[in-house]
Protein backbone atom coordinates (compact mmCIF):
# COMPACT_ATOMS: atom_id res chain seq x y z
CA UNK A 1 0.00 0.00 0.00
CA UNK A 2 1.86 3.00 -1.25
CA UNK A 3 -0.40 5.72 -1.37
CA UNK A 4 -1.49 8.05 1.56
CA UNK A 5 -5.25 7.32 1.44
CA UNK A 6 -6.49 8.64 4.84
CA UNK A 7 -9.70 10.51 4.43
CA UNK A 8 -11.80 13.19 5.89
CA UNK A 9 -14.84 15.11 4.77
CA UNK A 10 -17.20 17.87 5.68
CA UNK A 11 -20.80 17.42 6.60
CA UNK A 12 -23.12 18.10 3.67
CA UNK A 13 -26.90 17.98 3.82
CA UNK A 14 -27.91 19.01 0.32
CA UNK A 15 -31.36 20.29 -0.52
CA UNK A 16 -33.18 19.39 -3.71
CA UNK A 17 -32.83 21.54 -6.82
CA UNK A 18 -36.39 22.72 -6.26
CA UNK A 19 -35.51 23.94 -2.79
CA UNK A 20 -32.54 25.84 -4.18
CA UNK A 21 -34.68 27.54 -6.77
CA UNK A 22 -37.24 28.62 -4.18
CA UNK A 23 -34.77 29.89 -1.60
CA UNK A 24 -34.49 33.35 -3.16
CA UNK A 25 -38.10 34.24 -2.50
CA UNK A 26 -38.24 32.77 1.00
CA UNK A 27 -37.47 34.71 4.18
CA UNK A 28 -33.87 34.68 5.36
CA UNK A 29 -33.12 31.51 7.32
CA UNK A 30 -33.01 32.26 11.04
CA UNK A 31 -31.73 29.01 12.55
CA UNK A 32 -28.08 27.91 12.33
CA UNK A 33 -29.20 24.60 10.87
CA UNK A 34 -31.06 26.35 8.04
CA UNK A 35 -28.05 28.59 7.42
CA UNK A 36 -25.79 25.52 7.15
CA UNK A 37 -28.19 23.92 4.67
CA UNK A 38 -28.14 27.05 2.55
CA UNK A 39 -24.35 27.14 2.74
CA UNK A 40 -24.29 23.55 1.55
CA UNK A 41 -26.54 24.48 -1.37
CA UNK A 42 -23.93 27.05 -2.34
CA UNK A 43 -21.19 24.42 -2.04
CA UNK A 44 -23.10 22.14 -4.38
CA UNK A 45 -23.03 24.94 -6.95
CA UNK A 46 -19.32 25.65 -6.19
CA UNK A 47 -20.23 29.14 -5.06
CA UNK A 48 -17.71 29.22 -2.23
CA UNK A 49 -18.17 32.88 -1.33
CA UNK A 50 -21.86 32.28 -0.84
CA UNK A 51 -21.12 29.14 1.19
CA UNK A 52 -18.70 31.03 3.43
CA UNK A 53 -21.27 33.76 4.01
CA UNK A 54 -23.89 31.35 5.35
CA UNK A 55 -21.44 29.19 7.25
CA UNK A 56 -20.12 32.27 9.05
CA UNK A 57 -23.64 33.28 10.07
CA UNK A 58 -24.18 29.83 11.56
CA UNK A 59 -20.70 29.72 13.09
CA UNK A 60 -21.37 32.99 14.91
CA UNK A 61 -24.05 31.02 16.75
CA UNK A 62 -21.58 28.25 17.63
CA UNK A 63 -22.82 25.71 15.08
CA UNK A 64 -20.04 23.06 14.92
CA UNK A 65 -20.92 21.89 11.41
CA UNK A 66 -20.54 25.42 10.09
CA UNK A 67 -17.27 25.90 11.98
CA UNK A 68 -15.92 22.67 10.55
CA UNK A 69 -16.98 23.60 7.04
CA UNK A 70 -15.28 26.97 7.27
CA UNK A 71 -12.13 25.11 8.28
CA UNK A 72 -12.53 22.87 5.25
CA UNK A 73 -12.80 25.90 2.94
CA UNK A 74 -9.59 27.35 4.39
CA UNK A 75 -7.82 23.99 4.20
CA UNK A 76 -8.58 23.65 0.50
CA UNK A 77 -8.41 27.32 -0.47
CA UNK A 78 -11.99 27.39 -1.77
CA UNK A 79 -13.23 30.98 -1.95
CA UNK A 80 -10.39 32.10 0.34
CA UNK A 81 -6.61 31.99 0.36
CA UNK A 82 -5.48 28.54 1.51
CA UNK A 83 -4.51 28.80 5.16
CA UNK A 84 -3.91 25.65 7.22
CA UNK A 85 -3.47 27.62 10.45
CA UNK A 86 -6.86 29.24 10.00
CA UNK A 87 -8.33 25.86 9.07
CA UNK A 88 -6.97 24.39 12.30
CA UNK A 89 -8.46 27.25 14.33
CA UNK A 90 -11.91 26.55 12.93
CA UNK A 91 -11.58 22.79 13.30
CA UNK A 92 -10.61 23.31 16.96
CA UNK A 93 -13.67 25.47 17.56
CA UNK A 94 -15.90 22.74 16.14
CA UNK A 95 -14.01 19.98 17.96
CA UNK A 96 -14.33 21.76 21.31
CA UNK A 97 -18.02 20.91 21.18
CA UNK A 98 -17.22 17.27 20.49
CA UNK A 99 -17.89 17.33 16.74
CA UNK A 100 -16.31 14.12 15.45
CA UNK A 101 -15.68 15.24 11.87
CA UNK A 102 -13.64 18.21 13.08
CA UNK A 103 -11.67 15.96 15.42
CA UNK A 104 -10.81 13.71 12.49
CA UNK A 105 -9.81 16.72 10.41
CA UNK A 106 -7.43 17.96 13.11
CA UNK A 107 -5.81 14.54 13.08
CA UNK A 108 -5.46 14.79 9.32
CA UNK A 109 -3.58 18.11 9.60
CA UNK A 110 -1.17 16.64 12.16
CA UNK A 111 -0.62 13.54 10.05
CA UNK A 112 0.25 15.55 6.96
CA UNK A 113 2.12 18.40 8.70
CA UNK A 114 -0.27 21.00 7.32
CA UNK A 115 -0.01 24.16 9.40
CA UNK A 116 1.54 22.19 12.27
CA UNK A 117 4.62 20.08 12.92
CA UNK A 118 4.01 16.51 11.81
CA UNK A 119 2.95 14.48 14.81
CA UNK A 120 1.49 11.00 14.28
CA UNK A 121 0.87 10.55 18.01
CA UNK A 122 -1.22 13.72 18.11
CA UNK A 123 -3.00 12.62 14.93
CA UNK A 124 -3.86 9.30 16.59
CA UNK A 125 -5.19 11.10 19.65
CA UNK A 126 -7.65 13.10 17.55
CA UNK A 127 -8.61 10.12 15.38
CA UNK A 128 -9.45 8.12 18.50
CA UNK A 129 -11.67 10.91 19.82
CA UNK A 130 -13.60 10.85 16.55
CA UNK A 131 -13.64 7.06 16.27
CA UNK A 132 -15.15 6.77 19.76
CA UNK A 133 -18.18 8.55 18.29
CA UNK A 134 -18.39 6.12 15.38
CA UNK A 135 -16.65 8.25 12.77
CA UNK A 136 -15.70 5.78 10.03
CA UNK A 137 -13.08 8.03 8.44
CA UNK A 138 -11.27 8.22 11.74
CA UNK A 139 -11.42 4.43 12.11
CA UNK A 140 -9.92 4.10 8.63
CA UNK A 141 -7.16 6.56 9.50
CA UNK A 142 -6.31 4.71 12.73
CA UNK A 143 -6.04 1.53 10.70
CA UNK A 144 -3.67 3.25 8.29
CA UNK A 145 -1.38 4.45 11.09
CA UNK A 146 -1.16 0.91 12.46
CA UNK A 147 -0.70 -0.47 8.94
CA UNK A 148 2.34 1.71 8.26
CA UNK A 149 3.64 1.96 11.84
CA UNK A 150 3.25 5.74 12.03
CA UNK A 151 3.34 6.94 15.64
CA UNK A 152 2.66 3.39 16.81
CA UNK A 153 4.33 0.01 16.46
CA UNK A 154 3.39 -1.49 13.10
CA UNK A 155 0.58 -3.97 13.71
CA UNK A 156 -1.30 -5.40 10.74
CA UNK A 157 -3.71 -7.28 13.00
CA UNK A 158 -4.70 -4.05 14.75
CA UNK A 159 -4.96 -2.31 11.36
CA UNK A 160 -7.28 -5.06 10.15
CA UNK A 161 -9.48 -4.60 13.23
CA UNK A 162 -9.93 -0.90 12.56
CA UNK A 163 -10.39 -1.36 8.82
CA UNK A 164 -13.03 -4.00 9.51
CA UNK A 165 -15.04 -1.60 11.67
CA UNK A 166 -14.92 1.12 9.03
CA UNK A 167 -15.47 -1.25 6.09
CA UNK A 168 -18.59 -2.73 7.64
CA UNK A 169 -19.96 0.79 8.03
CA UNK A 170 -19.43 1.58 4.37
CA UNK A 171 -15.97 3.13 4.18
CA UNK A 172 -14.88 2.33 0.64
CA UNK A 173 -11.21 3.00 1.31
CA UNK A 174 -11.26 0.77 4.38
CA UNK A 175 -12.75 -1.97 2.20
CA UNK A 176 -9.84 -1.62 -0.22
CA UNK A 177 -7.23 -1.58 2.56
CA UNK A 178 -8.80 -4.62 4.21
CA UNK A 179 -8.79 -6.41 0.87
CA UNK A 180 -5.06 -5.74 0.55
CA UNK A 181 -4.38 -7.25 3.96
CA UNK A 182 -6.29 -10.40 3.02
CA UNK A 183 -4.59 -10.53 -0.38
CA UNK A 184 -1.15 -10.43 1.20
CA UNK A 185 -1.91 -12.30 4.42
CA UNK A 186 -0.89 -9.41 6.65
CA UNK A 187 -2.45 -9.54 10.11
CA UNK A 188 -5.09 -11.96 8.81
CA UNK A 189 -5.10 -15.39 7.23
CA UNK A 190 -4.38 -14.94 3.53
CA UNK A 191 -7.55 -15.35 1.49
CA UNK A 192 -7.90 -14.18 -2.09
CA UNK A 193 -11.63 -14.93 -1.88
CA UNK A 194 -12.12 -12.55 1.04
CA UNK A 195 -9.93 -9.98 -0.65
CA UNK A 196 -12.07 -10.25 -3.78
CA UNK A 197 -15.25 -9.84 -1.73
CA UNK A 198 -14.05 -6.59 -0.19
CA UNK A 199 -12.67 -5.30 -3.48
CA UNK A 200 -15.99 -6.05 -5.14
CA UNK A 201 -17.93 -4.02 -2.58
CA UNK A 202 -15.60 -1.06 -3.11
CA UNK A 203 -15.57 -1.49 -6.90
CA UNK A 204 -19.37 -1.48 -6.95
CA UNK A 205 -19.12 1.95 -5.32
CA UNK A 206 -16.86 3.06 -8.18
CA UNK A 207 -13.49 2.93 -6.43
CA UNK A 208 -10.70 2.76 -9.02
CA UNK A 209 -8.15 1.14 -6.66
CA UNK A 210 -10.55 -1.73 -6.01
CA UNK A 211 -11.21 -2.11 -9.73
CA UNK A 212 -7.49 -2.18 -10.44
CA UNK A 213 -6.91 -4.76 -7.69
CA UNK A 214 -9.63 -7.04 -9.06
CA UNK A 215 -7.92 -6.81 -12.44
CA UNK A 216 -4.65 -7.82 -10.80
CA UNK A 217 -6.23 -10.93 -9.23
CA UNK A 218 -7.55 -11.98 -12.63
CA UNK A 219 -4.25 -11.24 -14.34
CA UNK A 220 -2.31 -13.37 -11.86
CA UNK A 221 -4.99 -16.02 -11.34
CA UNK A 222 -5.08 -15.44 -7.58
CA UNK A 223 -8.20 -17.02 -6.11
CA UNK A 224 -9.82 -17.03 -9.56
CA UNK A 225 -9.10 -18.64 -12.90
CA UNK A 226 -6.47 -16.59 -14.71
CA UNK A 227 -8.32 -14.48 -17.25
CA UNK A 228 -6.48 -11.70 -19.09
CA UNK A 229 -9.68 -10.48 -20.77
CA UNK A 230 -11.35 -9.92 -17.40
CA UNK A 231 -8.17 -8.34 -16.11
CA UNK A 232 -8.19 -5.92 -19.03
CA UNK A 233 -11.87 -5.14 -18.42
CA UNK A 234 -11.27 -4.24 -14.77
CA UNK A 235 -8.12 -2.30 -15.55
CA UNK A 236 -10.13 -0.41 -18.15
CA UNK A 237 -12.73 0.61 -15.56
CA UNK A 238 -10.01 1.94 -13.28
CA UNK A 239 -8.11 3.61 -16.13
CA UNK A 240 -11.28 5.43 -17.17
CA UNK A 241 -10.99 7.25 -13.85
CA UNK A 242 -7.34 8.12 -14.45
CA UNK A 243 -5.86 5.39 -12.25
CA UNK A 244 -2.20 5.47 -13.27
CA UNK A 245 -1.33 1.98 -12.07
CA UNK A 246 -4.22 0.49 -14.05
CA UNK A 247 -2.94 2.32 -17.11
CA UNK A 248 0.54 0.90 -16.55
CA UNK A 249 -0.94 -2.58 -16.19
CA UNK A 250 -2.83 -2.22 -19.48
CA UNK A 251 0.43 -1.14 -21.09
CA UNK A 252 2.11 -4.24 -19.70
CA UNK A 253 -0.60 -6.52 -21.16
CA UNK A 254 -0.13 -4.93 -24.58
CA UNK A 255 3.65 -5.14 -24.26
CA UNK A 256 3.50 -8.87 -23.47
CA UNK A 257 0.52 -9.71 -25.68
CA UNK A 258 -1.54 -11.12 -22.80
CA UNK A 259 -5.26 -11.21 -23.62
CA UNK A 260 -4.66 -8.73 -26.42
CA UNK A 261 -2.50 -8.76 -29.56
CA UNK A 262 1.05 -7.75 -28.72
CA UNK A 263 1.31 -4.09 -29.65
CA UNK A 264 4.35 -2.00 -28.60
CA UNK A 265 2.75 1.23 -29.79
CA UNK A 266 -0.35 0.65 -27.65
CA UNK A 267 1.87 -0.28 -24.72
CA UNK A 268 3.84 2.94 -25.07
CA UNK A 269 0.64 4.99 -25.35
CA UNK A 270 -0.72 3.52 -22.11
CA UNK A 271 2.59 4.00 -20.33
CA UNK A 272 2.55 7.65 -21.38
CA UNK A 273 -1.00 8.06 -20.07
CA UNK A 274 0.12 6.61 -16.75
CA UNK A 275 3.07 9.00 -16.59
CA UNK A 276 0.81 11.96 -17.39
CA UNK A 277 -1.56 11.00 -14.57
CA UNK A 278 1.18 10.50 -11.99
CA UNK A 279 2.59 13.50 -10.18
CA UNK A 280 4.27 13.43 -6.80
CA UNK A 281 4.25 16.17 -4.20
CA UNK A 282 5.70 19.40 -5.52
CA UNK A 283 4.67 18.66 -9.09
CA UNK A 284 7.44 16.08 -9.61
CA UNK A 285 6.91 13.55 -12.37
CA UNK A 286 7.98 10.23 -10.85
CA UNK A 287 10.87 8.05 -12.00
CA UNK A 288 10.20 5.25 -14.48
CA UNK A 289 11.85 1.84 -14.36
CA UNK A 290 13.92 1.11 -17.47
CA UNK A 291 15.72 -1.95 -16.10
CA UNK A 292 14.08 -3.97 -13.35
CA UNK A 293 14.96 -7.66 -13.03
CA UNK A 294 12.72 -9.73 -10.76
CA UNK A 295 14.07 -10.75 -7.36
CA UNK A 296 15.06 -14.31 -6.60
CA UNK A 297 13.07 -16.43 -4.16
CA UNK A 298 14.68 -17.25 -0.84
CA UNK A 299 15.10 -20.94 -0.06
CA UNK A 300 13.03 -20.59 3.12
CA UNK A 301 10.08 -18.93 1.34
CA UNK A 302 10.25 -21.37 -1.55
CA UNK A 303 10.05 -24.37 0.77
CA UNK A 304 7.12 -22.82 2.64
CA UNK A 305 5.30 -21.96 -0.63
CA UNK A 306 5.13 -18.42 0.75
CA UNK A 307 3.85 -15.54 -1.39
CA UNK A 308 3.16 -11.87 -0.84
CA UNK A 309 4.27 -8.30 -1.43
CA UNK A 310 6.83 -6.24 0.43
CA UNK A 311 7.13 -2.48 0.12
CA UNK A 312 10.45 -0.67 -0.11
CA UNK A 313 11.27 3.00 0.21
CA UNK A 314 14.15 4.28 -1.91
CA UNK A 315 15.66 7.35 -3.45
CA UNK A 316 16.15 7.54 -7.21
CA UNK A 317 18.92 10.01 -7.89
CA UNK A 318 18.98 12.54 -10.71
CA UNK A 319 21.25 10.03 -12.46
CA UNK A 320 18.61 7.29 -12.27
CA UNK A 321 20.56 5.20 -9.77
CA UNK A 322 19.05 3.73 -6.59
CA UNK A 323 20.16 4.54 -3.04
CA UNK A 324 18.90 4.48 0.56
CA UNK A 325 16.69 1.39 0.17
CA UNK A 326 14.62 0.64 3.29
CA UNK A 327 11.87 -1.85 4.09
CA UNK A 328 8.50 -0.19 4.71
CA UNK A 329 6.35 -3.33 4.77
CA UNK A 330 8.15 -6.56 5.57
CA UNK A 331 7.41 -10.07 4.31
CA UNK A 332 10.09 -12.00 6.16
CA UNK A 333 11.42 -15.47 5.29
CA UNK A 334 14.41 -13.88 3.58
CA UNK A 335 12.31 -12.16 0.91
CA UNK A 336 12.96 -8.61 2.11
CA UNK A 337 16.67 -9.12 1.56
CA UNK A 338 16.06 -10.61 -1.90
CA UNK A 339 13.87 -7.61 -2.79
CA UNK A 340 16.58 -5.16 -1.69
CA UNK A 341 19.22 -7.04 -3.68
CA UNK A 342 17.07 -6.80 -6.81
CA UNK A 343 16.08 -3.14 -6.36
CA UNK A 344 19.72 -2.14 -5.96
CA UNK A 345 20.32 -3.34 -9.54
CA UNK A 346 17.39 -1.42 -11.01
CA UNK A 347 17.90 1.57 -13.29
CA UNK A 348 15.39 4.39 -13.66
CA UNK A 349 14.60 7.24 -15.92
CA UNK A 350 14.86 9.87 -13.16
CA UNK A 351 12.00 11.94 -11.83
CA UNK A 352 11.71 15.44 -13.23
CA UNK A 353 10.43 18.82 -12.12
CA UNK A 354 9.74 21.26 -14.93
CA UNK A 355 11.68 18.91 -17.20
CA UNK A 356 14.82 18.90 -15.03
CA UNK A 357 15.99 15.57 -13.46
CA UNK A 358 15.74 15.58 -9.66
CA UNK A 359 16.35 13.10 -6.85
CA UNK A 360 13.03 11.57 -5.85
CA UNK A 361 11.95 9.42 -2.92
CA UNK A 362 9.43 6.76 -3.87
CA UNK A 363 7.96 3.50 -2.63
CA UNK A 364 8.01 0.31 -4.68
CA UNK A 365 5.93 -2.84 -4.22
CA UNK A 366 7.93 -6.01 -4.85
CA UNK A 367 5.74 -9.05 -5.47
CA UNK A 368 6.68 -12.65 -4.84
CA UNK A 369 4.52 -15.28 -6.49
CA UNK A 370 5.35 -18.90 -7.15
CA UNK A 371 4.82 -20.09 -10.70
Amino acid sequence: MTGNYCFKAICLALLSIGSIAQSVSRPQPTTPEAQVRLGNDCLAQKDYSCAMLWFRKAAERSNPVAQNNIGWLYENGFGVKQDYTEALNWFRRAASGGYAEAQNNIGWLYQNAWGVKQDYVEAMTWYRKAAEQGNVRASTNIGFLYNDGLGVKQDYSEAATWYQVAAQHGSVKAQVYLGLLYQNGLGVAQSYAVAMAWYTRAADAGDSEAQKNIGYLYERGLGVAQDYAKAMDWYGKAAAQGNAQAERNIGSLYEKGLGVPQDPSQAEAWYKKAADHTLLAGGIRPPRVIYGPNPEYSEEANKAKFEGTCVLSLVVGADGNVRDVKVVRSLGKGLDEKAIDAINTWKFEPGTKDGVPVATQIQVEVEFHLK
